[in-house]
């Protein structure tokens, strides 16, 4: 090919080449600049391209003189034993010898590329180390502070392993280089020569790749604290005594051989270098195999709660320090079955707010109820309080987003993209209420929103940006947006917010129909000045794109606050390099720092510190000194909605299970396991999640939003404990363990199932149903802590067969062996803790029709004025009653009509 075709080509491909790689990261830096975060953008390009180039640059400057002086040492290349043997190559010539070292630079070239690339994802690593911080607490044994551990460490580690690679390729190709050229001779490791310029550079590298190996050594020693193959996580007893020495004496060895290799140019040591070599061989193999393996057997093993006994505690320490589980205030909780109708109505508050709905379930109803159009989707349902009218209610709701998959007479370009670009609004109902049809009490529904109390009003219902906004919008355009259906018309709308990229230029449009491979974006006349091109709308995705350094909780979820629609996302910085902490998956320290804010319609997404202590978001802030905000800049109110992850509190739930027993002895043992209980849902067996109440712990005095989950001990049924998470702003983060009677039977949840199994009125009851062709599901089993006992509670769902809609229509309430199961909370209460209504009266009540028209509007002969307008007053209350599901009420309105009756007769 003649050289000016080669330089053509040159020319025009190596520009495309790198336009073709460019545009995703122009693209990024587009996005990012316009919510403010471009800061983010350089700082992360910025170390991945400057890790290439200094990764590129020492392989490079390290392989090509290796290499180079590799092919001068060559003048012919024997292949005997190979399949090439025929070839007999002549490198003596300068023409050739010429080629052969393009060659050996154009291959260190390569490998170095190679080894530049790998580095790219070293960057958080890289960062850590560079902006490290102190952590304020040392490790207990070799007293170096957490945080060399945490951001020094792995960083050294990855340099140490990359480097003695590098020697070790340069050491390998030379050997087998000179070994085939005849400049090296091998019969045995007591047998190695060759002829000097060969020798003395495979001295010079194998030197390099021993103190490389002297130095992994070294950080091996700190790596003691993270091995995972003892009694515990981290170092043991055979560790400290026979590892640890044995890793010093390597490295002397190590450095030994690599000294004598670099003097033996000058002073002949040949004959000490293979002493040094087996006595290196042989302690790999006695003292870090054999012997820790003997001492191990015949000293630990019978032994091992005497000698492994501070391990066990720095295994404890340690464990429950990495997991924020070092301050957890441990309660005893008598839990007693003492609990009576005083004690109902002294927590009435806390009892309206039970959690009857299962989300699970819930969002079926929704879908069927609040969707409305084929265009709109509810992807979750969340579990919050709010203030309705001066009490805190807590709340199901979900956001009504734009689907997905549009339906297919729809699904055109113009709509995907530019008409149906949004959601409408929230559906919102009380966790406890349902209607007669066992349907929710919706205090949002509806479209245009529809709000039981102003305190739920929102300005703006429209949702830009959600749980599972897919794809890409253009706003602002030549077509008008779909903003809500409105009987037989719809409403539209033009977007008037600032999210996303304006794309009037024809740069830009070429740009993002290149990168988003879809040429409608450049032909389009819809796009106007101003049009501005919405892309990474989900929730999750666009702050992983803005910190990929933070781990998310699984569930983002919406809150209204001041009249406007916000998504909270929890964020955690997280490590796998914290020492004798025991690790759950892949990581062993956690904490949740960052609460993330998203609006519903601008897309803005802002960071809010919640834990200035943690040393991980510490090393963040100093290197993005921007995009963390202080807790004090929450929009008002918003802290209110603040919830404990679930995420978090599961995993702390994991660890504390085992980690609760800080006494060596009792650990050792593990003869005080706990673990999560068992309910019954479909059908089936499964691990109870942990869930949000509104509830007032013992002394308190106000009722406390917060996440908890009852334990049990391993592999049985009962209750052993409970553990709560707190959520309000006053007290967030609190975690309490309330420890149960170990003397008496504290019924767990499977034990609750079970009794309720075996009640034969139940029983009866929802056979009956099933055999009706109704498909019953019993929901979550809530345990609720009041005073000091507990309740336990669990709402009974009907799924009419062909109807996708699930319908509350019993509630079973547990109170030590005493089960009932009634229409409403209040009528199981009523039933357990009351004197019970007349089953009669209750079954005619509900097949009665109350209407007012059944009372003439002149009072019967025989009735005075008074006695009849008393009469239809009672008549209404017992009709709100039956409407409301307020058995309690109706029985008070019931025995109420009775005495008046009574009081008539005898006039």
């Amino acid at each position: 090919m003649p050289k000016r075709l080669i330089k053509l080509f040159l020319i025009l491909f190596i520009p495309l080449f790198l336009l073709s790689v460019s545009t995703g990261w122009i693209v990024e830096l587009l996005w990012l600049s316009e919510l403010g975060y471009s800061q983010v953008f350089w700082v992360l390009k910025g170390t991945q391209l400057s890790l290439i180039v200094f990764a590129f640059a020492i392989t490079a400057l390290y392989l090509i003189p290796n290499f180079r002086t590799v092919a001068s040492n060559l003048s012919h290349l024997s292949l005997a034993g190979t399949p090439f043997q025929q070839l007999n190559l002549d490198l003596g010539a300068p023409n050739q010898l010429k080629r052969v070292k393009q060659f050996f630079t154009l291959a260190a070239l390569v490998i170095a590329g190679l080894f530049a690339i790998g580095f790219t994802i070293r960057w958080d690593e890289t960062l850590r180390f560079l902006w490290n911080v102190p952590y304020g607490d040392q490790d207990p044994v070799f007293g170096r502070d957490i945080g060399f551990f945490m951001f020094q460490l792995p960083f050294w580690s990855i340099i140490q392993s990359s480097f003695t690679a590098l020697t070790f390729l340069s050491l390998l190709v030379a050997g087998v280089i000179y070994l085939f050229s005849g400049r090296l001779q091998f019969t045995s490791i007591k047998d190695i020569s060759g002829q000097s310029p060969a020798m003395n550079h495979l001295k010079l590298n194998a030197a390099l790749w021993l103190l490389s190996i002297a130095a992994g050594y070294a950080l091996s020693r700190f790596e003691l604290l993270f091995k995972s193959d003892g009694l515990v996580f981290g170092a043991g007893y055979t560790d400290m005594t026979i590892l640890l020495p044995s890793y010093w004496i390597l490295i002397l060895l190590t450095l030994l051989m690599a000294v004598i290799l670099l003097v033996s140019r000058w002073v002949n040591l040949g004959k000490l270098l293979p002493y040094a070599a087996i006595a290196t061989v042989l302690l790999v193999i006695v003292g870090q195999g054999v012997l820790p393996q003997l001492i191990q057997s015949f000293s630990v093993d019978p032994n091992e709660l005497e000698l492994e006994t501070p391990y066990l505690e720095h295994n404890i320490e340690m464990t429950l320090l990495a997991y924020g589980l070092d301050n957890v205030e441990e309660v005893e909780y008598q839990a007693d079955e003492e609990l009576d109708r005083a004690s109902i109505e002294r927590n009435r508050d806390a009892i309206d707010n039970i959690r009857l709905w299962d989300p699970r379930l819930l969002i079926q109803t929704y879908k069927q109820l609040q969707e409305i159009r084929s265009y709109y989707e509810f992807y979750s349902v969340d579990n919050d309080r709010y203030m309705v009218d001066g009490e805190v209610v807590q709340m199901m709701l979900a956001a009504r987003e734009i689907a997905r998959e549009l339906p297919s007479r729809s699904d055109t370009w113009v709509n995907r993209h530019m008409q149906y670009t949004h959601g409408y609004g929230v559906v919102m109902s009380p966790v406890t209420q349902t209607d007669r049809q066992g349907e929710p009490l919706f205090s949002v529904k509806d479209i245009p929103p529809v709000y039981e109390s102003s305190d739920l009003s929102i300005s703006n219902p429209a949702i830009y940006y959600g749980e599972n906004s897919d794809g890409y919008y253009i706003v602002n355009t030549g077509v008008q947006e779909l903003h809500y259906p409105f009987g037989d018309d719809n409403v539209y709308t033009n977007y008037s917010g600032s999210g996303g990229i304006n794309i009037s230029s024809l740069f830009k449009r070429l740009l993002f129909a290149y990168e988003l491979r879809d040429i409608n974006i450049l032909l389009s006349d819809y796009i106007q000045e101003g049009s501005r091109l919405q892309i990474w709308r989900s929730v999750q995705e666009r702050i992983s794109k803005i910190t990929p350094f933070l781990k998310l909780d699984r569930d983002p979820y919406l809150v209204t606050s001041g009249g406007k629609l916000y998504w909270i996302q929890d964020a955690y910085t997280t490590s796998s390099n914290f020492p004798y902490a025991q690790p759950y998956g892949n990581i062993n320290y956690i904490r949740n720092s960052v609460k993330v804010v998203v609006d519903a319609y601008e897309g803005s997404v802002n960071y809010y510190v919640v834990d200035e202590a943690d040393p991980v978001l510490r090393v963040y802030q100093s290197i993005f000194p921007d995009l963390f905000q202080p807790v004090e800049a929450l929009p008002e109110g918003m802290n209110r909605h603040f919830r404990y992850p679930q995420d978090l509190f599961e995993i702390q739930l994991q660890i504390f299970n085992r980690y609760h027993m800080t006494r060596p002895q009792v650990f050792y043992n593990q003869e005080d396991l706990w673990a999560r209980p068992n309910e019954k849902y479909g059908g089936r067996q499964i691990t109870m999640a942990p869930y949000y109440v509104l509830a007032r712990l013992p002394g308190d005095e106000t009722l406390e939003f917060m996440l908890i989950s009852p334990l049990t001990p391993e592999n049985r049924d009962n209750m052993i404990a409970w553990m709560t998470a707190k959520s309000d702003p006053e007290s967030y983060g609190e975690l309490l363990v309330y420890k149960l009677p170990k003397d008496r039977l504290i019924y767990g949840p499977a034990q609750i199932e079970a009794q309720i199994d075996q009640d034969p009125e139940i029983s009866r009851q929802l056979a009956l149903w099933d055999q009706r062709g109704s498909r019953v599901i019993r929901g979550n089993l809530m345990v609720i802590p009041v005073e000091n006992s507990f309740l336990y509670v669990e709402p009974v769902f009907l799924l009419a067969e062909g109807v996708d809609i699930p319908q509350l229509q019993r509630v079973i309430v547990a109170v030590g062996d005493q089960v009932s199961m009634q229409p409403t909370l209040d009528a199981a209460l009523y039933d357990l803790f009351g004197e019970g209504l007349p089953e009669d009266i209750v079954e005619a009540a509900q097949e009665i029709i109350l209407t007012e028209e059944i009372l003439t509007e002149e009072p019967p002969f025989g009735v005075t004025e008074d006695s009849f307008e008393q009469i239809r007053s009672l008549w209404r209350d017992l009709k709100d009653a039956l409407e409301q599901g307020d058995w309690i009420r109706m029985g008070e309105v019931l025995d109420r009509m009775e005495r008046e009756f009574e009081s008539g007769e005898k006039k």
